[in-house]
C-alpha cells in the first residue's frame, strides 16, 4: 500500500480538499472505522479546497484556498492549486438518508497525472481518500461514506477512497464519479478532508549536451563532459533515485543511480557531469557528478529513467550519430526550445552554442542558463 511520505515517495501528488456539505434532516447511521491519523505529510504542504453544498438548491461549490505555512508552492492559473475538484448533481434522499453528488477532477499542471511517465497508467488510479471525516458539524448523528471503491491505509487506518482510473493531461477533466454519504436527517452539515493521491509524470528535458570537451587539459573527456536538464513541469522534481545512462554503438551501458538529493525547480536547470570540480572540468557548474563511461564522438545517446517496480521507465532520451554535428570540439549542442522534440541531437531542433557563449576553458555553452540558440 502506498503512503504519502514526502521522503519515501517524493513524486506523488497530494492535494487536500475540505468539503462542507449541508444535508437535510433522519435516523443515525453506523460510524465508519476512522483509525489513527498519521502525520507523514504535513498539511501545510498541501492544497486546501473549501466546498459548500446546499441541499435545497442541489448545488455544491468548491473554491481553492491558500495553503497554510510559508513554504514553496506551485501557483497555477493565479490560484494555489494543481487541480480542481468540481461537484454537480447534488441530491438528498430522506428515505435512504443518502446525500450524493458527482465529482470530477481537473488537472491544471503541465505534467500528466495518473501516470509515472505520461503513457503507463498508475494501476491504482487517481485516488481521492478521506483523511478525516465525514463528521457532522451541525446537528446530531454520525455520517459515513456509503459507496467507497475501497478502504486502505494512506495517512491513517481503514480510510475510504474513490478511484479514477484514467490519465489526465493538462487541463483535462476526468469522468464524473458519484460519491455517496450516509447522513441522518438530524444532521444539517457534514465536513471532511480528502487528499488526491496518484503518480505524476516528470517533465524533465535533456536541454544541452557537451559531448566533446575542449582540450583544456591532457584528457578532458575524463572530466569535462556534461548534460543540462531543464524542468518543463509545474512541480519541483527531486532527481534522487532516478537513473542516467549513456550508450555507444556497442549498446547501452550500465545505469548510474543518482544517490543524493537533486531538486530541479519548475523552469530551472541542473547540470550533470563527469566532475563537479570546476578546476578540472573546464569551469562548468556541475550540480551532480555521475560515474558513466563517457560519450563517444559518434553514435551515442543519453537517457534519464525512473525506477518503477522491477523495471525502468524513460523520462527523457536523446541520441546522435554525427561527430561533425554533435561532437564538435568544445561546442555544446543546445535544444532550441524545451517544448521541441529533442530525440535527435543531429536534427534541426538543436543548434550549436554561440561563439560568445564561453563558460570557461572547457568550451562554448550555456550551462544552467537559457540556451544561446533559444527560439520562442
Amino acid at each position: 500500500m502506498r503512503f504519502l511520505n514526502s521522503e519515501r515517495l517524493p513524486v506523488r501528488l497530494a492535494a487536500a480538499a475540505s468539503l462542507v456539505f449541508a444535508a437535510a434532516c433522519g435516523d443515525q447511521q453506523p460510524a465508519a472505522v476512522q483509525g489513527t491519523v498519521r502525520r507523514d505529510v504535513p498539511e501545510s504542504a498541501l492544497q486546501l479546497f473549501e466546498c459548500n453544498a446546499n441541499i435545497r438548491s442541489a448545488t455544491v461549490s468548491c473554491a481553492p484556498a491558500a495553503p497554510a505555512g510559508s513554504g514553496s508552492r506551485v501557483v497555477v492559473g493565479g490560484q494555489y492549486t494543481n487541480l480542481v475538484l468540481t461537484s454537480s448533481n447534488a441530491s438528498y434522499n430522506p428515505g435512504t438518508e443518502i446525500f450524493q453528488f458527482d465529482v470530477t477532477v481537473q488537472n491544471l499542471m503541465n505534467e500528466a497525472m495518473g501516470t509515472p511517465d505520461g503513457t503507463v497508467a498508475d494501476p491504482q488510479g487517481i485516488q481521492a481518500f478521506f483523511h478525516t471525516g465525514p463528521t457532522v458539524t451541525n446537528g446530531t448523528g454520525t455520517a459515513t461514506v456509503a459507496n467507497a471503491d475501497g478502504v486502505a491505509e494512506f495517512t491513517g487506518l481503514q480510510q475510504p477512497f474513490f478511484a479514477y482510473h484514467e490519465i489526465l493531461t493538462q487541463n483535462q477533466v476526468s469522468a464524473a464519479h458519484t460519491w455517496q454519504l450516509s447522513v441522518p436527517q438530524t444532521a444539517s452539515n457534514v465536513s471532511f478532508k480528502v487528499y488526491i493521491e496518484t503518480d505524476v509524470q516528470y517533465l524533465l528535458v535533456i536541454n544541452e549536451v557537451l559531448v566533446n570537451p575542449a582540450n583544456f587539459n591532457s584528457n578532458p573527456d575524463l572530466t569535462g563532459e556534461w548534460v543540462e536538464v531543464y524542468n518543463a513541469g509545474t512541480r519541483p522534481v527531486d532527481m534522487q533515485n532516478l537513473v542516467v545512462a549513456d550508450s555507444a554503438a556497442s549498446g547501452r551501458r550500465a545505469y548510474h543511480l543518482i544517490s543524493s538529493p537533486l531538486e530541479v525547480l519548475p523552469g530551472a536547470y541542473v547540470v550533470l557531469g563527469k566532475s563537479a570540480n570546476t578546476t578540472s572540468n573546464g569551469g562548468v557548474p556541475v550540480d551532480y557528478a555521475y560515474t558513466l563511461t563517457g560519450f563517444p564522438n559518434s553514435l551515442g545517446a543519453f537517457k534519464i529513467a525512473r525506477v518503477y517496480g522491477s523495471d525502468t521507465l524513460t523520462v527523457d532520451r536523446t541520441q546522435y550519430a554525427s561527430a561533425a554535428t554533435s561532437a564538435q570540439d568544445g561546442i555544446s549542442r543546445e535544444l532550441k526550445n524545451p517544448a521541441l522534440d529533442n530525440s535527435n541531437m543531429d536534427g534541426s531542433n538543436w543548434g550549436n552554442a554561440s561563439v560568445t557563449s564561453v563558460y570557461g576553458p572547457g568550451g562554448r555553452g550555456t550551462p544552467k542558463a537559457q540556451n544561446s540558440s533559444f527560439t520562442p
